[in-house]
């Protein structure tokens, strides 16, 4: 399983880093699983070498806010163009927000393109060849993490979406690969972080930690970055830094 980072940042954040969305691929069957979909994605995907939507099997959309969402009108317009079609994964709330999104900006007959199918919390569903798992997030709407695995290979990451620490995503990520857990604000804005639905890097790496994962990647920055020194980060966890079109193979 090829784990490719399209993007990083969050709504509000340094354009250059990206929104945060996360490419999984199977090199033996080449399809290809989005999880979210945020503003400019496309160009992210043609960047990164991954330009074939017709590949593109699902998107996996864990919340209504507009940079985990502002790219997916795009990848129904190019769907429609080549002739392919994908599956949309989301909440009920979710979904109710893309298909206005989807109408607003005159998407037409997008469901031949894009089928909006609904997930709950503790839902299983394989989806070429991979094994996701949904379970709640701790936002201030209605969000999901996931849990994506490898049939084939056994790899296994673990995307946390939006979220204050939560225990449910720590469990969701026991003894995975790899946690790619949002990390927007620095510690010392804790209290604000947790106010509106958001982790610091501390709360990213004890997840990390508690979790038991190998790899631990900070996502969603904002305005100011992240800067980790190496005392700050526990012994048993190993930190992916990261960056545009960065490639783990899992």
């Amino acid at each position: 399983m090829r784990v490719v980072l399209l993007g990083y940042g969050g709504w509000v954040s340094n354009p250059s880093y990206g929104h945060t969305s996360i490419l999984v691929s199977r090199d033996s069957t080449g399809e290809l699983v989005l999880l979210d979909s945020g503003e400019g994605v496309l160009r992210s995907m043609f960047e990164c070498g991954y330009a074939d939507v017709g590949r593109l099997r699902a998107v996996l959309v864990t919340h209504s806010h507009g940079d985990h969402t502002l790219g997916l009108p795009t990848l129904v317009q190019f769907a429609k163009a080549l002739g392919g079609r994908f599956k949309v994964f989301g909440l009920r709330e979710t979904l109710g927000s893309l298909r206005r999104l989807l109408e607003a900006v005159s998407v037409s007959d997008f469901e031949r393109y894009a089928e909006l199918t609904e997930v709950r919390p503790g839902d299983l569903v394989e989806i070429a060849g991979l094994r996701v798992r949904f379970a709640r997030a701790s936002h201030v709407v209605p969000s999901l993490a996931l849990r994506v695995e490898d049939e084939e290979t056994g790899g296994c990451l673990v995307y946390s979406g939006d979220t204050a620490y939560s225990e449910e995503i720590v469990s969701l990520a026991r003894d995975c690969d790899l946690l790619m857990h949002e990390a927007s604000f620095p510690d010392a804005g804790s209290s604000l972080a947790r106010s509106l639905g958001h982790s610091t890097a501390s709360d990213c790496l004890r997840a990390a930690l508690e979790a038991g994962v190998r790899l631990a990647m900070p996502l969603h920055f904002g305005p100011t970055g992240l800067r980790l020194e190496p005392a700050e980060i526990p012994s048993g966890v190993t930190v992916l830094y990261p960056s545009a079109c960065l490639t783990v193979e899992l």
